[in-house]
């Protein structure tokens, strides 16, 4: 037995600790704390290198425990704007930003962060984005007040509640006995001894110490800069070198600029050190964005004949600390490197000076359009994991290929339009699944509407227009999408790339289908299968699968399953496993329809496996709600509500409304059956609230609303929830949508019994639960589908649950009248008074054919004493002494005297005992 989902936990933060201890800044740490104890919104301020950015990451790892949903750390240097800190963010948390405006991830990114409660975001790197910091921290601290936001920053953001705090240089010796308990002297001498072994400071060393961290200002980055020449300096020679080029530093200069003062005099000496190779690599290093590989340094770096090789001059820009190493994600062979931005922008510079920037952009744009290119023909086949890993790892250089080929002064040149092409086509598989689709729609725009764009081939222009359609319906922007998709079509008579018309007639299918319009979504797949050859097995079980989807929309289960069935081999051949993992998730949903729980544990296990290996969140969400629902079916409750939680925590996460909304609406079901009313009334109101609109899941979770307002007695709300179910929409007409309304609106015929029973309404209560009977006698109203047949049976055991609450309160009688059991629970034995339960027998039958009509005397006595003859008077007075004996054992309240006769109260349940027990 299976007690929980079997995969990793996510990782709670993205802070790694350095190799190198951390000196000093024990009271800003403390100050730090105490301010984000209180404050939503603090700020580091501080000059270029003061150490900012390592403060923030040693306050993180200190303090976890004050932030159970982790630490993240967002590196903002290559942000621009708005959308660039929505891309940055969400690549950070991992949430795959779908929204096609800023407004919309602004809102994603906050749910997402106030899904993980107490959390700490660290935006590192804000002064070049200070403009916007109104436009994004506000909307992010409003909707996630227990997140702590911890901005890193040259200039404040100005922002209304922003705390302060201000990082100045680690304080120097004031005289010569102070000098090894100063903090700039310890980090000093801490990194010195990492590169020249056995260095400490001496008596002799002491002096010439604390001139050398004067002379750099205490700023810890020129000290760590500094400390990396001891290998061939000694502090004297340093402090000489250093001497002749720090006028500025002497003077006092503002550090307000980027890169002045200590910091670039510092970079500037260790440029000096360097010999002419070493500088010509580290120039060139520049024109790599984000991180890079050894294998794109060797092929973009052209040393010339003679040259040394690229890799051990890279190992010595590192040993120097101008060249940063990042570990491993992956394995061993998987290092990469990265500049300092500061150092990045001194290296940039450099490589202008020496007239090389023309050449290595060219070099650059040409190896990452052509491995990209390569990476993302394999995307979808067997080597998609790697593929996608790589496009991600690379995500930053191809944006600035991207982004280079717009920045010539003029129109873009046609190549330069094609390469972006190339590129923007390239970052879709990974764009598509981690986000921003904001950013896959920008590129393509930029490729379509770009006055070279004239010089794109049909084939490439199609192909961009395929995508961007596409990415236009993952966004939920239909009439752009059938805009671009009807684009491809007219140019279908010029393109001899099948696969882009292909994939424009999916996307037409797939928006046909969620607008609710089957007879166009049928008509569009055809047109594209018959555009698929024969041996195209990728597109073939692609078809298959979009089939399969729309088979579902219909309610015809059988034939979904055959065409999933169809297509995973497909898939399989073709190393599609984007697809073999949705036709594996979607075989698990087809066999919970039809009950087959061990097989659909089967396939749902499968999809976990392939869409982990893709690291497709919002699938894996869908795919772990799936997995609950077997094991609620199953009765396993403890193993679904751990799957529930799981699939919540993910779509909460990577702020996926959709995908919450419509897991939340499932587990509301599950708490509801469970009868955990209240706990599953606030999971179908989150629901709603995630939805918003979105989709026509929104029915089904209004009606269980309504089911669980009946249930407590809150009729007008539950009114009002089948109100909203039931509002005239494409959704409603869903066949599994109308049944789940059926078969939930009998809770509220139970609700409304319940009322006219407390009034004393019998007849209107019976009538009311004769209505909610009727639902259940009804004829199915869909083909096999696990929400529908939850509500009917949410139903049946609402109404068993009713009929044992009024046989409690309820006169019951033997059948045959050996007994009686009054509503107050006791038990009256008339085995040997027949005569009395003769006569009970037959009021209660005639309480119970025609609730409210008396019994004559006569049929009283005919009932009371069958086959006798007795006069009138004798009659009357035999009757009216049996009743007052049942009167004296209990009745007397129930047993009413009329005009014409006598009846068992109206306003008393009464029935009688099944099977004569």
């Amino acid at each position: 037995m299976r007690n929980a989902p079997r995969s990793s936990p996510s990782p709670r933060t993205n802070v790694k600790a350095r190799s190198t201890r951390f000196i000093g800044r024990e009271p800003e740490l403390a100050a730090l704390h105490a301010r984000l104890t209180t404050e939503v919104l603090v700020s580091v301020l501080g000059a270029p290198g003061v150490g900012k950015t390592r403060l923030a990451h040693e306050y993180a790892l200190r303090r976890a425990e004050a932030y159970p949903g982790g630490a993240w750390s967002c590196d903002l240097t290559n942000a621009s704007g708005v959308d660039g800190i929505c891309g940055a963010l969400g690549a950070t948390l991992d949430v795959p930003l779908t929204a096609g405006h800023s407004a919309g991830m602004l809102a994603q990114l906050a749910d997402a962060i106030a899904a993980r409660g107490r959390v700490l975001v660290i935006l590192d790197n804000f002064e070049h984005l200070v403009a916007h910091a109104q436009a994004t921290l506000p909307a992010l601290r409003e909707r996630a007040p227990d997140a702590r936001f911890l901005v890193t920053s040259r200039t404040r953001t100005d922002l209304e509640g922003e705390a302060i705090l201000e990082l100045g240089p680690l304080p120097l010796p004031q005289g010569s006995a102070d000098v090894a308990d100063s903090e700039a002297v310890r980090l000093f001498v801490d990194r010195a001894g990492l590169v020249a072994h056995g260095y400490t400071l001496t008596t002799d060393e002491a002096p010439r110490t604390a001139a050398l961290v004067r002379e750099l200002d205490g700023l810890p980055l020129a000290l760590e800069l500094a400390a990396a020449r001891m290998r061939v300096f000694s502090t004297a020679t340093l402090l000489d070198h250093l001497r002749r080029r720090f006028d500025v530093l002497v003077r006092g200069a503002s550090s307000g600029g980027p890169r002045h003062g200590s910091l670039r005099d510092a970079i500037d000496a260790s440029w000096r050190a360097l010999d002419p190779w070493e500088q010509a690599v580290f120039a060139h290093c520049a024109v790599f964005r984000g991180s890079f590989d050894l294998y794109a340094a060797e092929r973009v770096i052209d040393l010339g004949e003679g040259a040394p090789r690229v890799a051990d001059v890279l190992q010595s820009l590192r040993d120097r600390s101008l060249l940063a190493r990042e570990a491993p994600r992956e394995g061993p062979d998987d290092a990469r490197f990265t500049l300092y931005l500061s150092i990045r922008d001194y290296a940039w510079d450099r490589l202008r000076e020496r007239g090389a920037e023309g050449a290595a952009v060219a070099r650059h744009a040409a190896y990452y359009e052509e491995q990209a290119s390569l990476w993302a023909a394999k995307a979808d086949g067997p080597e998609g994991v790697e593929a996608r890993r790589w496009l991600l790892a690379e995500r930053e250089n191809l944006l600035a290929v991207h982004r280079r080929a717009f920045e010539r002064i003029g129109p873009p040149r046609a190549e330069d339009v094609r390469t972006a092409a190339r590129v923007a086509l390239a970052l879709q598989p990974a764009l598509t699944v981690h986000g921003p689709l904001r950013l896959a729609a920008a590129l393509h725009d930029a490729v379509l509407s770009a006055s070279g764009a004239a010089g794109l081939d049909t084939d490439l222009r199609a192909r961009a227009l395929a995508a961007r359609a596409e990415v236009h319906r993952l966004m939920g922007d239909y009439p752009r999408a059938l805009a671009d998709a009807e684009e491809v079509s007219a140019l279908s008579t010029h393109t001899r790339d099948p696969d882009a018309l292909v994939r424009a007639r999916f996307t037409r299918t797939l928006v046909h289908l969620f607008q609710g319009r089957l007879v166009e979504a049928h008509a569009a797949l055809e047109r594209a299968r018959g555009l698929i050859q024969p041996d195209d097995r990728r597109l073939q079980g692609r078809a298959l699968t979009v089939l399969g989807v729309i088979r579902v929309f219909e309610g015809a289960q059988d034939e979904a399953r055959d065409s999933f069935l169809k297509a995973l081999p497909l898939h399989r051949e073709a190393g599609d496993i984007h697809f073999e993992g949705m036709a594996e998730g979607n075989l698990c949903v087809a066999q919970i329809h039809f009950g087959r729980l061990e097989e659909a544990r089967e396939h749902g296990e499968r999809a976990v496996a392939l869409h982990r290996a893709l690291g497709n969140r919002r699938n894996l969400a869908n795919c772990f709600s799936s997995l609950a629902s077997i094991a609620d079916e199953l009765g396993r409750s403890d193993e679904a509500e751990a799957y529930w939680e799981q699939s919540i925590r993910i779509a909460g996460e990577i702020g996926d409304r959709y995908t919450l909304g419509v897991v939340l609406g499932h587990q509301g079901s599950h708490l509801f059956m469970a009868q955990r009313v209240s706990e599953a009334r606030e999971s179908f109101k989150r629901a709603l609230v995630s939805l918003r609109d979105q989709h026509s899941m929104e029915v089904a979770i209004h009606a269980w609303l309504g089911s669980v307002e009946a249930t407590a007695g809150r009729l007008d709300a539950a009114r009002e929830a089948f109100a909203e179910a039931e509002r005239p929409s494409w959704a409603r007409e869903r066949p599994t949508n109308a049944a789940v309304i059926h078969y939930l609106r009998g809770h509220l015929d139970l609700a409304l019994a319940r009322e006219a029973e407390a009034s004393g309404d019998l007849a209107g209560a019976e009538l009311s639960v004769a209505s909610a009977k009727r639902r259940l006698a009804a004829a199915p109203l869909t083909p096999p589908r696990l929400e529908a047949t939850r509500a009917r049976r949410s139903l049946e055991h609402a109404l068993l649950s009713h009929g044992r609450a009024a046989e409690d309160a309820a006169l019951l009688v033997h059948p045959e009248g050996e007994w009686f059991r009054l509503p107050s629970g006791r038990r009256v034995d008339c085995s040997r008074r027949r005569l009395l339960g003769r006569l009970l027998v037959a009021l209660t039958e005639q309480r119970l054919e025609r609730p409210g009509a008396p019994m004559s005397v006569k049929d009283l006595v005919a009932k009371g004493w069958p086959n006798e003859r007795i006069l009138s008077g004798a009659a009357v007075a035999r009757l009216r002494v049996a009743l007052s004996s049942l009167r004296k054992e209990g009745l007397g309240a129930l047993l009413v005297n009329h005009p014409k006769g006598y009846l068992l109260d109206p306003n008393t349940p009464a029935r009688f005992a099944a099977h004569g027990a």
